[in-house]
């Protein structure tokens, strides 16, 4: 039984890609994909950034990792990227979107329309943009996982935060996760989301250094009290990506420790 649940988690042989892989839960998707026998490209605008993951993940799992400069917002870009992967491997089985900008703390009525679309066009054009050029390569081998970052924001509203725009790209965001999972099925290609609460990425743990009271606060909607760990996230992406999660398509994972419960 062992032996035949571990099968089911494998992706030895699986081709991924990670957008905004340099840092963060995107450096965690590609190293836990790695780690389950996927190669894997790490895609993200700072090279050297992602060139550095590439090696320690490449160093820690032995697999193919190939890193390389991605726009999500600059269609050409993602074209490129698309002839990179075509040029390299032939196929793409897995991709997970996960190039976001963070949320703001500027409050809705300060927001300028610059900032607005700046995280409109990564969090949501950027998704769109990368589905739409990839997904071509994945309707042609008529196989495919893809996995979209929307987060907790998208869901409820969330107390002691500003929101607005990041909130409404992340609701967009599994709202056309739900559509194409069921525009390209016939095509043999599963299309879900993962939904984040609070998770201790380097840049969140520098958010908390400075507001010392504000993850005090969440904790009071989190019924486990605890924030998760990026590698949390990572099992979730392997799993969404293994046969283990052959029969799932349309779903957006929650993974927040509770929050939404109220």
């Amino acid at each position: 039984m062992e032996t035949i649940m571990k099968k089911q988690f494998d992706l030895t042989g699986k081709i991924a890609l990670v957008t905004g892989a340099g840092q963060g839960l995107g450096k965690e998707f590609a190293r836990s994909l790695a780690s389950a026998g996927a190669d894997v490209f790490i895609m993200a605008r700072n090279v050297p950034r992602a060139e550095k993951a590439a090696e320690e993940i490449h160093e820690e799992t032995g697999r193919k990792i190939w890193a390389r400069f991605i726009d999500v917002t600059d269609e050409h870009s993602v074209m490129d990227a698309v002839q990179f992967v075509r040029d390299t491997t032939g196929r793409l089985d897995i991709l997970v979107n996960n190039a976001a900008l963070g949320r703001g703390v500027t409050p809705l009525q300060d927001t300028t329309l610059e900032e607005w679309n700046a995280t409109m066009n990564t969090n949501l054009n950027g998704t769109f943009l990368c589905m739409k050029h990839f997904g071509k390569m994945m309707i042609a081998q008529k196989s495919g996982c893809v996995i979209n970052l929307a987060s907790l924001g998208g869901k409820v509203c969330l107390k002691n935060c500003c929101t607005g725009a990041y909130d409404v790209s992340k609701a967009a965001v599994e709202g056309l996760t739900r559509c194409m999972a069921g525009e390209w099925a016939q095509y043999n290609i599963r299309v879900n989301s993962i939904c984040p609460g609070y998770i201790l990425t380097d840049i969140n743990k520098a958010y908390i250094a400075e507001h010392g009271d504000f993850y005090e606060k969440s904790l009071d909607h989190i019924p486990t009290r605890v924030w998760g760990n990026p590698e949390q996230m990572g099992d979730i992406a392997v799993f969404i990506a293994s046969d283990a999660a052959s029969y799932i398509n349309g779903s957006n994972l929650v993974a927040d420790g509770g929050y939404t419960i109220f």
